[in-house]
C-alpha cells in the first residue's frame, strides 16, 4: 500500500513537473487579461465623464453653447437616526433648451414622515419640470404641492424646500421655510432668501418697538418655522421678477445642518472655490466643528460662467 501510494506521489509530480509551463502560461495570460481589461475600463470611464459632464461623485457641469454651471454637492447624516435632507437637480440634457433646476428639501425631525415627504417632493418637483417663469410667479405651484402634502398628513407632517431654476441669464428662486439661498458676487456673500421663522417676525415686532432686541433673539420659540410644506397653503418667499445672473455668480442651496453650524465668513471663503471644492470644504468644516447633535446636512453650490465670459 505504501509502494502504491509513493508511485502515484512519484507520478504526480512527474505530470506536474511536465505541465508546468502550461500552468505557467495560463496564469500569465489570465493576468495579462487583467490588466487590459483594467486599462480599458479606465479609458471608457475617462470617455463617459467627458462626454456626459460627470468629474467625481460630487462634481459635474453642464454647458448649453452661451452658459456654463459648474455644480458641486455634499450631504451628510450628523447625527441624526436617518438622513430627512433630500435634493436634486435636472439632467444635463435638458439643460440647453429647457434650463437648469435644483431643488433642496429639510424634512421637519418633529413632524411625521419627514424623509419620505421630502423625498416625494423633491421627485414631484423634478418630475414636472421644465417650467416657465409665469408658471412660477406667486410661488402657487409650491402652494398647490404644499396642499397634496397636506390632505395626506393633515399638517403632522412636511418639509422645507429652496429651489433656483436658470435660463440662460435669468435666475427665479423660491423657499418655504429655513432652508437657505446665498449669492457670492464679486466676493461678497448675500442671502437671497428669508428664512420663515418666528424670529424674524420677533425682529420686525422689535424695529417697531413692540419688544427689545434681546427680547426678540433670546426668544426659545424664535427658531420655530411660520412657514413649511405640508399646511393647507402657504405663502413662499419668491422672486418677483427673475434675477439676472452675472457671469462667475455662485449660488448654494443648503439645509439648516450647515448654515447653523458653518458662519456667514465660512461659508463665503468655501463658496470662493470651485463648486466640488466648495462641496467639500463645507462638509469639513462641519465635521471640524463637531457639534453636539448635529443636523442632517445637505448642500448644491453651483456657478454660471458665460462662454467666453473671463
Amino acid at each position: 500500500m505504501v509502494k502504491q501510494l509513493s508511485n502515484f506521489i512519484d507520478s504526480y509530480i512527474a505530470y506536474f513537473e511536465e505541465m508546468r509551463w502550461v500552468f505557467i502560461g495560463c496564469l500569465a495570460f489570465l493576468i495579462l487579461f487583467l490588466i487590459i481589461y483594467i486599462l480599458i475600463s479606465r479609458n471608457l470611464n475617462k470617455e463617459k465623464n467627458s462626454a456626459g459632464g460627470e468629474t467625481s461623485e460630487n462634481s459635474s457641469f453642464m454647458d448649453n453653447g452661451r452658459f456654463r454651471i459648474d455644480i458641486g454637492n455634499c450631504q451628510g447624516v450628523g447625527e441624526r437616526e436617518e438622513q430627512q435632507d433630500a435634493f436634486a437637480f435636472s439632467p444635463n440634457a435638458n439643460w440647453k433648451d429647457k434650463g437648469f433646476l435644483a431643488v433642496l428639501c429639510d424634512g421637519m425631525g418633529g413632524l411625521d414622515s419627514g424623509a419620505s415627504i421630502s423625498n416625494k417632493l423633491v421627485s414631484d418637483i423634478i418630475t414636472e419640470f421644465p417650467y416657465s417663469f409665469e408658471k412660477l410667479k406667486d410661488g402657487w405651484i409650491l402652494d398647490a404641492l404644499s396642499n397634496e402634502i397636506h390632505k395626506v398628513y393633515s399638517g403632522r407632517g412636511g418639509t422645507t424646500v429652496v429651489i433656483t431654476y436658470v435660463q440662460n441669464d435669468k435666475m427665479w428662486f423660491a423657499s418655504v421655510g429655513d432652508s437657505d439661498l446665498f449669492l457670492l458676487r464679486n466676493n461678497r456673500i448675500y442671502a437671497m432668501n428669508v428664512r420663515q421663522e418666528y424670529g424674524n417676525q420677533l425682529l420686525m415686532r422689535a424695529a417697531d418697538g413692540a419688544i427689545s432686541v434681546d427680547q426678540a433673539l433670546l426668544n426659545s420659540d424664535a427658531p420655530a418655522l411660520t412657514e413649511f410644506m405640508g399646511a393647507q397653503h402657504v405663502n413662499p418667499d419668491y422672486s418677483i421678477v427673475p434675477w439676472q445672473v452675472l457671469d462667475n455668480d455662485v449660488y448654494l442651496l443648503c439645509s439648516d445642518g450647515i448654515s447653523d453650524t458653518l458662519s456667514f465668513e465660512e461659508i463665503r471663503q468655501a463658496m470662493m472655490h470651485k463648486p466640488s471644492e466648495c462641496a467639500e470644504i463645507l462638509e469639513k468644516g462641519i465635521m471640524t466643528k463637531n457639534k453636539k447633535f448635529q443636523d442632517n446636512y445637505t448642500a448644491i453650490v453651483f456657478s454660471v460662467h458665460r462662454i467666453g465670459g473671463n
